[in-house]
């Protein structure tokens, strides 16, 4: 069996704060930073595992950056105030040790790799009455974003500034329509806290006004693809409500 080439990576601004967690949770993770914060990190981070990038603004340019400088095949891509890795089915334990995370990320590295897909990611909510893991434990659909990991096509599959602030969507529905479907293990959710909450990270730098534009153009490019219903577990009710209404389950099948 060939041995897969991948690379942890987080993407980070502005959140040294969680650098300690980080290290202990994902010790090979590459840490990836504006090279305008990189005293700051250096205190944190060791030199080896600091990728600067040129100043840009928003998550989409430096995903794009990544994907372009970055050669390993698999790029595995995990969010700064990563916390750890709730198991949804079982004990429901919840994993902070390194070793064990890393096994979850190349068991879904190399299930996709299997596959012939291009994309994995893992469940999006730890609430197990929506996603329903014991019955169905992997999944064709769901967005990807927080912790997920790319490889073949979605290696060169850009992420459009346009979108910002719902570039993820975006990016999710262009690979549903290109890939048909991506690999989704629910049975683990990777804990990176509340989306645009707390320090860093992409908070402070999409205001309201691109986020309810952004949403606008894509109920433009993709209509019936997205529904204005957001899912059971989404309960930041201040952000408009979306979300991704293509199926690639045969409904006859589950019966």
């Amino acid at each position: 069996m060939q041995k897969l080439d991948i690379a942890i990576l987080t993407p980070s601004r502005r959140r040294t704060h969680n650098m300690g967690t980080l290290r202990l949770l994902l010790p090979s993770a590459i840490v990836c930073v504006d090279e305008r914060e990189a005293d700051d990190y250096a205190a944190f981070v060791p030199a080896k595992q600091l990728l600067l990038h040129p100043p840009m603004e928003g998550l989409p340019a430096v995903m794009n950056w990544m994907m372009d400088n970055v050669p390993n095949d698999t790029l595995v891509c995990i969010d700064d105030d990563f916390q750890g890795v709730q198991v949804t089915t079982g004990s429901r334990r919840f994993i902070t040790n390194g070793e064990e995370i890393l096994a979850i990320i190349e068991n879904g590295a190399r299930a996709c790799a299997d596959l012939g897909l291009s994309c994995f990611c893992w469940s999006r909510t730890p609430n197990t009455t929506v996603i329903r893991p014991d019955v169905r434990p992997i999944v064709p659909t769901q967005l990807v974003g927080s912790a997920f990991g790319i490889m073949g096509p979605a290696r060169q599959r850009h992420y459009d500034p346009a979108f910002s602030g719902r570039a993820a969507v975006n990016w999710t529905l262009t690979t549903l329509l290109q890939d048909r479907c991506v690999l989704a293990d629910v049975r683990y959710f990777f804990d990176c806290g509340v989306i645009f909450s707390g320090r860093g990270g992409n908070v402070g730098v999409v205001t309201p006004e691109q986020f309810t534009a952004a949403s606008r153009k894509l109920v433009e490019k993709w209509g019936d693809a997205l529904s204005l219903k957001a899912p059971g577990y989404v309960k930041n009710r201040e952000q408009a409500a979306l979300r991704i209404a293509v199926s690639r389950t045969n409904k006859i099948a589950q019966r």
